[in-house]
């Protein structure tokens, strides 16, 4: 099983959406609670005003005096919060007090001329209204300061109306606003968290239907995932139904391979059993002999059945495994052919090489040597004693540019045009042919060519043998380093 080093997306999602909730409820609050704040001051300023603009209304002068006939309307509306006080106090700029509070503007502390504050309501813009927040004996006030002239024939009195309410109607309004705003937004956010918690479960079901539809599935169960999805995820099943062919071919290709692997380890261990048993009821010493001669080649056979195989399974995963290098064909060419020059001799064959000296290419050494080895094997197995094979590394130009050819032409019987089709075949062993081999070795050849986007051919040689040619592309020159 693999490691879980990251949280759920279940979890990622949920953490991501609460916390994006979490500070736009914050925010939300705190412009609510501003608001709430701002809208309870407003309205009660509103009052004020309005209560200072009927008092000025209602002052007059009557033969140089000043007269105040205070509404009593005024009063009542101003005295429907039962909590608050009211203060006021009317002067003259030159006459000094005219009625109310006397030295009501001389006991408030923070009081006007310090910390005023312009009201956000203004009824009259020709006249001088300014509140501010205040202490009266002990209490906070929200006062409000009216200043306009009362004209006579000739003369003009400034008139100055000073009224105070203490704050307890107004901090009632707004925290009872501010409770409403919380309740709401709490609301909002339980109902937001639980259609959250919602769509995260809709969002991932396609994940968990995929999940329940794999594994309810056999091992053996390799077909594509067919099913509707959200388009963000059509990638991730493309990918794996891509994953699930190749895996359905390779195991294709391995059921396929151990039945003919098994069929051809079998066949030798049959005759070797079979010819072991009659060399030990035979008699005749030169029966025996030959009977044994049989077994050592069984014994050869199958020796290279099974040396075959672990090559190709090792090459199995080395294609998978082990990225190019850049190497010399001619230098690798001339290794395998030393390595192989020892088994030519025994067999009274002579191996010659020319061609390019700085010819590069990009491939596996190990992989490219066994390809070699297999052919050169090949060649020398079949042809005559005497005989030579000559290996060439050449530089030719195509209409797709250059490339790198490697030929091994050896003079023997050849392959029958009917026949040169099935060489490269897993297994396939010319038939009534004593030297057959494995048949694993130029299918082996093949692969290797294959994964290195090499071309394979055989062709008739001159006056009798068989050249495979081998294409590859040029990646470099020791010019070009």
């Amino acid at each position: 099983m693999s490691n879980i080093a990251l949280p759920s997306i279940r979890r990622q999602l949920l953490t991501i959406t609460m916390s994006l909730m979490l500070i736009i409820t914050f925010f939300t609050y705190i412009i609510a609670n501003n608001y709430s704040k701002s809208a309870a001051k407003l309205s009660y300023d509103r009052l004020l005003a309005s209560a200072a603009l009927q008092i000025f209304e209602n002052i007059h002068i009557d033969y140089h005096e000043i007269i105040v006939d205070l509404p009593s309307a005024t009063f009542e509306t101003l005295s429907m919060a039962s909590t608050d006080r009211l203060v006021y106090q009317i002067t003259q700029n030159k006459g000094g007090h005219l009625t109310g509070y006397k030295e009501l503007y001389t006991l408030i502390t923070d009081k006007a001329g310090n910390n005023w504050q312009r009201s956000e309501y203004d009824p009259r813009d020709n006249l001088q209204i300014k509140f501010w927040e205040g202490h009266y004996k002990g209490e906070n006030y929200r006062f409000i300061m009216l200043s306009d002239k009362l004209y006579e024939v000739g003369k003009a009195f400034d008139i100055n109306i000073l009224i105070g309410q203490t704050t307890q109607a107004r901090d009632q309004l707004a925290y009872e606003m501010n409770l409403k705003v919380l309740q709401m937004v709490t609301l909002i956010f339980v109902i937001a968290i639980v259609l959250i918690l919602l769509g995260v479960r809709q969002i991932l079901q396609p994940i968990y239907a995929i999940n329940r539809k794999i594994r309810r599935r056999s091992p053996m169960d390799l077909r594509p995932i067919d099913m509707s999805i959200p388009k963000e995820m059509a990638d991730l099943i493309a990918t794996i139904n891509h994953f699930m062919a190749q895996l359905e071919v390779s195991l294709d290709h391995l059921k396929r391979f151990t039945g003919e692997v098994a069929h051809q380890i079998r066949t030798p261990l049959a005759g070797l059993k079979s010819q072991a048993q009659n060399a030990m009821e035979e008699t005749d010493s030169k029966i025996r002999t030959e009977q044994l001669k049989r077994v050592l080649y069984s014994t050869d056979l199958l020796d290279s059945t099974v040396t075959q195989l672990l090559n190709q399974a090792t090459l199995a995963h080395r294609f998978h495994s082990q990225p190019f290098i850049t190497l010399s064909l001619p230098e690798l060419v001339k290794s395998v052919c030393r390595d192989v020059a020892v088994s030519a001799i025994q067999r009274g064959v002579t191996i010659t090489y020319q061609g390019e000296e700085n010819l590069m290419i990009k491939g596996d050494a190990f992989a490219l040597s066994q390809m070699l080895r297999n052919i050169l094997e090949n060649a020398i197995k079949f042809s005559p004693t005497d005989k030579e094979i000559n290996v060439s590394t050449q530089l030719h130009s195509t209409e797709l540019g250059y490339i790198a050819r490697l030929c091994v032409a050896d003079q023997g019987v050849g392959v029958p045009n009917n026949e040169k089709h099935h060489v490269f075949e897993r297994f396939y062993k010319s038939k009534g042919d004593p030297r057959a081999g494995s048949g694993l070795g130029l299918s082996i050849a093949k692969e290797v060519a294959e994964h290195h986007n090499a071309t394979i051919q055989l062709l008739d040689n001159t006056p009798s043998g068989l050249i495979f040619e081998i294409n590859f592309k040029l990646m470099l020159t020791e010019g070009e380093q």
